[in-house]
Protein backbone atom coordinates (compact mmCIF):
# COMPACT_ATOMS: atom_id res chain seq x y z
CA UNK A 1 0.00 0.00 0.00
CA UNK A 2 2.77 2.48 0.89
CA UNK A 3 4.77 1.51 -2.20
CA UNK A 4 1.71 2.27 -4.35
CA UNK A 5 1.28 5.62 -2.58
CA UNK A 6 4.96 6.35 -3.21
CA UNK A 7 4.62 5.56 -6.91
CA UNK A 8 1.55 7.75 -7.41
CA UNK A 9 2.83 10.67 -5.30
CA UNK A 10 6.06 11.52 -7.10
CA UNK A 11 5.83 13.18 -10.52
CA UNK A 12 8.83 12.59 -12.84
CA UNK A 13 9.99 16.21 -12.45
CA UNK A 14 10.76 15.43 -8.79
CA UNK A 15 12.38 12.03 -9.26
CA UNK A 16 15.83 11.64 -7.84
CA UNK A 17 15.32 7.95 -8.56
CA UNK A 18 12.21 6.43 -10.12
CA UNK A 19 9.66 5.19 -7.57
CA UNK A 20 10.14 1.65 -6.32
CA UNK A 21 8.11 -1.02 -8.10
CA UNK A 22 4.90 -1.18 -6.05
CA UNK A 23 5.00 -4.99 -6.09
CA UNK A 24 8.22 -5.03 -4.03
CA UNK A 25 8.14 -4.94 -0.21
CA UNK A 26 8.02 -1.38 1.11
CA UNK A 27 9.82 -2.15 4.36
CA UNK A 28 13.46 -3.26 4.19
CA UNK A 29 16.51 -3.39 6.42
CA UNK A 30 16.89 0.39 5.88
CA UNK A 31 13.20 1.38 5.77
CA UNK A 32 11.78 0.09 9.04
CA UNK A 33 8.14 0.27 10.20
CA UNK A 34 9.14 2.15 13.38
CA UNK A 35 10.55 4.98 11.24
CA UNK A 36 7.32 5.60 9.32
CA UNK A 37 4.31 7.68 10.34
CA UNK A 38 1.14 7.09 8.32
CA UNK A 39 -1.80 9.43 7.70
CA UNK A 40 -5.26 7.98 7.21
CA UNK A 41 -8.54 9.58 6.17
CA UNK A 42 -11.71 7.52 6.54
CA UNK A 43 -9.66 4.35 6.93
CA UNK A 44 -7.60 4.95 3.76
CA UNK A 45 -3.86 5.61 3.84
CA UNK A 46 -3.30 9.02 2.22
CA UNK A 47 0.26 9.81 3.21
CA UNK A 48 3.36 8.92 5.11
CA UNK A 49 6.54 10.45 6.48
CA UNK A 50 9.79 8.71 7.28
CA UNK A 51 12.33 9.79 9.91
CA UNK A 52 15.47 7.72 10.26
CA UNK A 53 19.20 7.78 10.81
CA UNK A 54 21.08 9.31 7.89
CA UNK A 55 24.53 8.06 8.80
CA UNK A 56 25.00 4.92 10.79
CA UNK A 57 27.98 6.05 12.86
CA UNK A 58 28.07 6.76 16.60
CA UNK A 59 29.32 10.33 16.12
CA UNK A 60 26.10 11.14 14.18
CA UNK A 61 23.58 9.60 16.57
CA UNK A 62 22.29 13.05 17.53
CA UNK A 63 20.89 13.57 14.00
CA UNK A 64 17.84 12.14 12.26
CA UNK A 65 16.83 12.73 8.67
CA UNK A 66 13.36 13.38 7.37
CA UNK A 67 13.83 11.05 4.41
CA UNK A 68 10.39 10.94 2.83
CA UNK A 69 7.09 12.76 2.72
CA UNK A 70 4.38 11.51 0.39
CA UNK A 71 0.73 12.54 0.16
CA UNK A 72 -1.70 11.03 -2.29
CA UNK A 73 -2.60 13.50 -5.06
CA UNK A 74 -6.29 12.99 -4.20
CA UNK A 75 -5.68 14.11 -0.59
CA UNK A 76 -3.57 17.20 -1.20
CA UNK A 77 -4.65 20.62 -0.01
CA UNK A 78 -6.10 19.31 3.26
CA UNK A 79 -3.12 19.97 5.53
CA UNK A 80 -2.00 16.34 5.63
CA UNK A 81 1.59 17.19 4.71
CA UNK A 82 1.75 19.67 7.60
CA UNK A 83 0.38 17.10 10.02
CA UNK A 84 2.96 14.57 8.84
CA UNK A 85 5.77 17.11 9.21
CA UNK A 86 4.58 17.89 12.76
CA UNK A 87 4.49 14.16 13.53
CA UNK A 88 8.03 13.75 12.17
CA UNK A 89 9.24 16.67 14.31
CA UNK A 90 7.58 15.18 17.39
CA UNK A 91 9.19 11.81 16.69
CA UNK A 92 12.60 13.48 16.41
CA UNK A 93 12.01 15.23 19.73
CA UNK A 94 10.84 11.98 21.31
CA UNK A 95 14.06 10.30 20.20
CA UNK A 96 16.05 13.12 21.79
CA UNK A 97 18.05 14.26 18.78
CA UNK A 98 19.58 17.72 18.36
CA UNK A 99 18.90 18.00 14.64
CA UNK A 100 16.36 16.85 12.05
CA UNK A 101 17.72 17.23 8.53
CA UNK A 102 16.16 16.84 5.11
CA UNK A 103 16.88 17.27 1.43
CA UNK A 104 14.61 18.71 -1.27
CA UNK A 105 15.01 19.63 -4.89
CA UNK A 106 15.35 23.34 -5.58
CA UNK A 107 12.47 23.11 -8.06
CA UNK A 108 10.09 21.77 -5.40
CA UNK A 109 8.98 25.19 -4.18
CA UNK A 110 5.87 23.79 -2.49
CA UNK A 111 7.99 21.53 -0.27
CA UNK A 112 10.62 24.20 0.43
CA UNK A 113 7.93 26.66 1.50
CA UNK A 114 6.25 24.05 3.67
CA UNK A 115 9.49 23.07 5.41
CA UNK A 116 10.36 26.74 5.96
CA UNK A 117 6.94 27.29 7.54
CA UNK A 118 7.73 24.49 10.01
CA UNK A 119 11.01 26.06 11.08
CA UNK A 120 13.51 24.30 8.84
CA UNK A 121 16.36 26.47 7.58
CA UNK A 122 18.56 26.00 4.54
CA UNK A 123 21.98 24.70 5.56
CA UNK A 124 23.46 24.28 2.13
CA UNK A 125 22.86 23.75 -1.53
CA UNK A 126 24.59 21.42 -3.95
CA UNK A 127 24.40 23.18 -7.31
CA UNK A 128 23.25 21.08 -10.30
CA UNK A 129 23.56 17.97 -8.13
CA UNK A 130 20.60 16.07 -9.59
CA UNK A 131 19.87 15.36 -13.25
CA UNK A 132 16.15 14.82 -13.79
CA UNK A 133 14.63 12.38 -16.30
CA UNK A 134 14.11 15.26 -18.77
CA UNK A 135 17.86 15.98 -18.71
CA UNK A 136 17.67 19.22 -16.72
CA UNK A 137 19.81 19.82 -13.63
CA UNK A 138 18.53 21.02 -10.27
CA UNK A 139 20.07 21.91 -6.92
CA UNK A 140 19.89 19.58 -3.93
CA UNK A 141 18.83 21.79 -1.00
CA UNK A 142 19.82 20.64 2.49
CA UNK A 143 17.62 21.94 5.32
CA UNK A 144 17.47 21.31 9.06
CA UNK A 145 15.49 21.97 12.19
CA UNK A 146 17.58 22.30 15.34
CA UNK A 147 16.43 21.29 18.82
CA UNK A 148 18.35 23.13 21.54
Amino acid sequence: MLAVLDAESWPPELWVTPPQDASLPFFTQWRRPEDVVVAEVDGHVVGYARVARHMRVVSNEHVLHFDALAVSPSARGRGIASLLIEAAIEEARRRGVRKLGLRALSTNSVALTLYDRHGFVEEGRLIDEIRLPDGSYVDDVWMALFFR
